[in-house]
């Protein structure tokens, strides 16, 4: 039996290339021969991070489409049509038995092409306010699945729409919170807090971990959190001024952009992160409690939708961006680092919410649609 072949794309950031991989790795469980293949653009994440799981990667152009008229529109359009003529060449070199949306622009030319070609497609949607590149390619694609029920309204009547949850690396089920404390060389004592802006980085969370320092500084010597420490993902576009600023900060450890973020994510007594559906759902599969921080400006505010479950769970708090202090944090701090049956408590919340078989059964619904 010929072996099957799936053309894969979703970028832009890590929220979309995540699932992505997630689900060419239930592929590969399920059909090791598989021929998988991504495209997607020289300049996003999913570059990187494809090259890195050793998968093919096709560059192609694309760039996102503005939500007014301007200069860049024209910019995108054109990059969009000249996409999708490379999407075009590569499917008909290809052939592949389906192809596979997670989001981000450079999914609108390969999803245009597939259709073209009569290609089944399968769309993957993160968030609970979906994208403007899912919600325009549902039309052309034979399964859209779901991370959120909230989602459902915005797709079209007649789409077929699954819920299955967002799909996680197996990775992430696959940690121990005590081993990976003891491989980050924390001490029982020790208070680790986990600190991520998402791949881009974010300004707020930087800036309020950065002025922790003067509030650190000022508690009694035999206080708990005196023995902090945290390490902080800042984003590339961040690194060299924050860096500069945490001079000086033995209890701040700096990165651009982590990888293998599941072993110190495991770690973490504590996280604060944006409210992306691939950090919530990566905060359940590991059981980890959270200080949620939504994006202010996402699409119909779809982060604070996101966070939502784990919240009413009682697995995180919320934070509006605008709230956020250094102040703010330390209040968190006192109230959850202090207290180990509260933090026990969270993380079994995380837990209840985890989706293990997500990747999974998406694979059942592409089994459903592809050509063969």
């Amino acid at each position: 039996m010929t072996p099957s072949v799936y053309v894969i794309a979703g970028g832009g950031t890590s929220g979309h290339v995540n699932p992505a991989l997630a689900i060419a790795e239930a592929i590969r469980a399920n059909e090791p021969d598989a021929r998988i293949e991504f495209v997607g653009t020289r300049r996003g994440i999913e570059n990187r991070l494809i090259h890195q799981a050793g998968y093919p990667f096709h560059e192609i152009r694309a760039s996102g489409l503005p939500s007014r008229l301007s200069p860049a529109m024209f910019r995108a359009i054109r990059d969009y049509l000249a996409g999708r003529r490379q999407c075009l060449k590569l499917l008909k070199a290809l052939r592949p038995n389906a192809v596979i949306g997670t989001g981000g622009y450079v999914c609108s030319p390969l999803v245009a092409a597939a259709a073209r070609l009569n290609i089944p497609v399968l769309l993957h949607e993160q968030n609970a306010y979906p994208g403007r590149s899912n919600r325009m390619m549902a039309r052309r694609s034979q399964a859209v699945c779901l991370s959120f029920a909230d989602a459902i309204p915005y797709f079209p009547e007649k789409t077929p729409l699954y819920l299955t949850g967002n799909p996680v690396r197996s990775v992430f089920f696959e940690q121990s919170h005590e081993k990976a404390r003891v491989e980050a060389g924390l001490t029982p004592d020790d208070r680790f807090v986990l600190a991520l802006g998402g791949s881009l980085g974010a300004q707020s969370i930087n800036q309020a971990i950065l002025n922790l320092d003067t509030v650190i500084s000022s508690l009694p010597e035999q206080h708990p959190l005196r023995r902090l420490r945290v390490i902080l993902g800042c984003g590339a576009q961040h690194e060299t001024a924050v860096r500069q600023a945490a001079a000086g900060y033995d209890w701040l450890e700096v990165h651009a952009y982590i990888d293998q973020i599941q072993q110190l994510m495991a770690a973490a007594d504590l996280i604060i992160c944006r409210a992306g559906a691939g950090a919530c759902f990566e905060l359940a599969a590991l059981g980890r409690p959270a200080i949620l921080v939504p994006y202010p400006h996402a699409a119909g505010d779809h982060q604070t939708a996101n966070a939502a479950s784990l919240v009413h769970a009682g697995a995180a708090v919320l934070c509006r961006d605008q709230d956020l202090t250094a102040e703010r944090l330390m209040e968190y701090f006192n109230d959850l680092l202090t207290d180990p049956t509260k933090l026990k408590t969270m993380a079994e919340a995380a837990s209840s919410l985890a989706r293990p078989d997500a990747a999974a059964e998406i694979y059942q619904y592409l089994r459903q649609i592809r050509s063969d």
